[in-house]
């Protein structure tokens, strides 16, 4: 029987946890996947009832506002739904870490692998839907930008989720301080609608989160003729991606045996 090269190996332990992690995500019932489905377009169709309620209108600007706000919210969730993700990661897999071949490593990409295929074909399937009702713009304007932003969206979450995954051990209380940031940052984010600050010095502040760029960006790749806010480029989140990969890489590289331990 002919040998196994590591890549052979690495790449069969992360396809058994794939299927792992999408038995656990989804069930045995078809009704996880309606769930999964379900969630964001139900957010969405929320957050345009009361969008039509408070301020009379089912548009924002010259775009019709479920897609305007799907384009911003389906990315976003990426991102964040990462950091949980992988937060919990090793130790949703620490059984599995008595094999000599797995390692938290693994379970963290599969995870992201698996968070950024569903997150996609919700995007996907949403998109189609709202099409489908007759809404425009439901065709990404500038595709190729749009695939860079949702890369930089990505590296984002995963630097971010390495990042807390390494220190949640000797940290076990930053789940939760996650959890009370996630809220806030979604609304300072302009996700649910674009942010024009009052004065220079209150945008000069809104400007430092990566984040609210990155919605900008996602929005002005996607929305023919959408002008983002002025000083928004994607340099800086593609920074604040780089940084946080190469230190929550590192961290996890000097922890992986107490990551490995549950520790």
């Amino acid at each position: 029987m002919k040998k196994r090269t590591p890549w052979q190996i690495q790449r069969a332990v992360i396809f058994a946890l794939l299927m792992r992690e999408l038995k656990t995500r989804f069930g045995t019932h078809w009704t996880g996947v309606v769930w999964l489905l379900g969630t964001p377009i139900a957010q969405v169709g929320v957050l345009v009832g009361f969008n039509a309620f408070l301020r009379g209108r089912l548009h924002e600007g010259l775009y019709p506002y479920a897609v305007f706000l799907m384009v911003a919210l389906m990315p976003f969730r990426l991102c964040t739904g990462l950091w949980s993700q992988l937060m919990g990661a090793a130790k949703a897999n620490q059984g599995l870490f008595n094999y000599r071949q797995v390692v938290p490593m693994d379970a963290f990409i599969s995870r992201a692998i698996l968070e950024l295929v569903l997150n996609i074909v919700i995007f996907a399937i949403s998109m189609l839907i709202l099409a489908r009702l007759g809404l425009p713009h439901t065709w990404p304007d500038r595709l190729l930008y749009l695939i860079v932003v949702w890369a930089i969206y990505f590296f984002f979450g995963v630097g971010m989720g390495l990042l807390l995954a390494g220190l949640s051990g000797p940290m076990p209380r930053l789940g939760t301080l996650v959890n009370l940031i996630s809220m806030p940052l979604y609304m300072l984010s302009g996700v649910v609608f674009a942010f024009h600050a009052p004065t220079p010095d209150i945008n000069a502040v809104l400007l430092l989160n990566p984040l609210m760029h990155l919605v900008e960006c996602g929005r002005e790749a996607y929305l023919a003729g959408y002008h983002p806010g002025q000083g928004i480029n994607l340099a800086y989140p593609a920074m604040w991606a780089l940084t946080l990969c190469f230190l929550g890489m590192g961290i996890c590289r000097i922890r992986r045996q107490e990551l490995a331990a549950g520790e």
